[in-house]
């Protein structure tokens, strides 16, 4: 019993790391988006939102085929159930900026670093774990 418990507890930090390692993948791609656009004249916001999206496509294709490994069938729903989720993660990553910065007087670097590891802890990763990708991968193995 304790040995499926360490080993479950093993594939869970090791998928918890794949998810970490997607994030940061797509955070890398967004960002070099976000560079190279802006540098070629594109308006920066035009350039913000070309590089969140492009950010967020691959990161859910990272999560969907390597990290949470779902059957393609499911690609639809998961990915509105992804768009949800990463939506509302986007209000609740500016009220946790905005609450360490007025309320908690932190830098803004600091906040932003700390709004990051917050929702990505305690929102993006249950919550693509249990509820975006969880339908696909149970309906997966029960077949």
């Amino acid at each position: 019993m304790i040995g499926s418990t360490t080993a479950n507890g093993g594939r869970e930090l090791l998928t918890f790391a794949k998810a970490q390692l997607s994030t940061g993948a797509a955070t890398l791609a967004e960002w070099a988006l976000v560079w190279v656009l802006t540098a070629s004249g594109v308006y920066y916001v035009l350039a913000a939102i070309a590089g969140a999206l492009c950010g967020g496509l691959l990161d859910f294709s990272i999560k969907k085929w390597w990290v949470f490994s779902t059957a393609r069938r499911f690609a639809a729903d998961e990915a509105l159930r992804y768009a949800l989720v990463s939506g509302l993660s986007a209000l609740l990553f500016g009220a946790a900026v905005f609450a360490f910065v007025d309320g908690l007087r932190l830098r803004m670097p600091i906040a932003v670093v700390a709004a990051s590891i917050f929702v990505g802890m305690f929102w993006n990763y249950p919550l693509q774990r249990f509820f975006v990708f969880s339908a696909a991968r149970s309906a997966r193995s029960s077949t």
